[in-house]
């Protein structure tokens, strides 16, 4: 009896009707303005699914871009060189620096010939002597003025004013991306199958925001036996029994884990490792299938190429 038993149950292979998800999550915590779908609503890839408030974000932008316009304007500067106007400017700078200069020379000569005849005093000479090199030291520094203008933008300023606004860009970049991400899009073709939050409410970074239901066909998760683990590979064939479905449906499985999901077999003896069971995928490849909800109970038969590895005790 115990012997029969135990085949009865190798017999069952069961599971459940999934379906491929994907959770779209928040970035950062804003609240949601407008929710355009609804649950059990299909939507196409690219639809919009959600909207979060875009105030902060769009400030920051606009802060972003003021920063990138001003550097653009301070690099397009050094690069065109000094206007006409200030090149001009400095040459009238030299030239009244040149005359404030030769006047003053006439005055220490003519200061100097004095003290010779005893007509002033030392002091006026001294005087004069402070005014002549006030003269030439003005004249130097708006000499080298007109050099640098002469001259041009040195090629190191011009490098880093272009690194900055390469940085600047890259801020707008950034938040821009950030900003779009304000508005979460359906990544794929599939049906909406929870939104757990309402408009208005704020949910915390990270929060699971809508659930998404995708794929053309559901997929049935199964156990395998660990008696049959070793007969089951990826791309065999199936028959996938649902219940409330009369006729069986066309598989094929995806995947099987390498790992049990209960205690690791090292650790069991061999009567206790037959009770192991393995995670398994199979695809329903039927186009009727894809009118089937997620959660059904249901039971499937692997196939060898030529007959299959056992029989489901289910009656259909």
């Amino acid at each position: 009896m115990c012997g029969c038993q135990h085949e009865n149950e190798l017999d069952k292979v069961v599971g459940t009707l999934e379906w491929d998800r994907i959770e779209l999550t928040n970035e950062v915590s804003e609240p949601i303005v407008k929710l355009h779908v609804r649950e059990g609503e299909k939507v196409n890839q690219g639809d919009v699914v959600l909207e979060f408030d875009k105030r902060r974000a769009q400030a920051t932008l606009n802060s972003f871009i003021a920063i990138e316009e001003q550097l653009q304007a301070r690099l397009d500067e050094l690069v065109a060189g000094s206007r006409i106007e200030v090149m001009e400017q400095a040459k009238q700078a030299v030239v009244q620096a040149k005359s404030e200069l030769h006047l003053a020379e006439i005055d220490l000569a003519r200061i100097k010939a004095l003290v010779k005849k005893n007509l002033t005093s030392q002091a006026d000479l001294d005087n004069s002597w402070a005014i002549y090199k006030k003269a030439k030291a003005q004249l130097a520094l708006e000499e080298a003025k007109l050099d640098a203008l002469l001259a041009g933008t040195r090629k190191e300023q011009v490098e880093q004013a272009r690194k900055a606004l390469q940085s600047a860009q890259a801020q707008v970049a950034h938040q821009q991306i950030n900003l779009e991400h304000l508005t979460l899009l359906a990544p794929a073709k599939g049906l909406v199958d929870s939104l757990p939050y309402k408009e208005g409410e704020e949910p915390k970074t990270g929060s699971v925001v809508a659930v998404m239901l995708v794929g053309n066909n559901p997929y049935a998760r199964v156990y395998i036996p660990e008696p049959l683990r070793a007969q089951i590979k990826p791309g065999q064939s199936a028959k996938v029994f649902v219940d409330g479905v009369e006729s069986p449906f066309s598989g094929r499985v995806r995947v099987v884990s390498n790992d049990p999901v209960f205690t690791p077999y090292y650790s069991l003896t061999e009567a206790d490792r037959s009770r192991l069971a393995y995670l398994a995928k199979v695809d329903l490849v039927d186009d009727e299938a894809n009118q089937l909800p997620a959660g059904l109970p249901l039971n499937v038969v692997f196939e060898s190429s030529e007959t299959a590895i056992f029989q489901s005790d289910v009656k259909h």
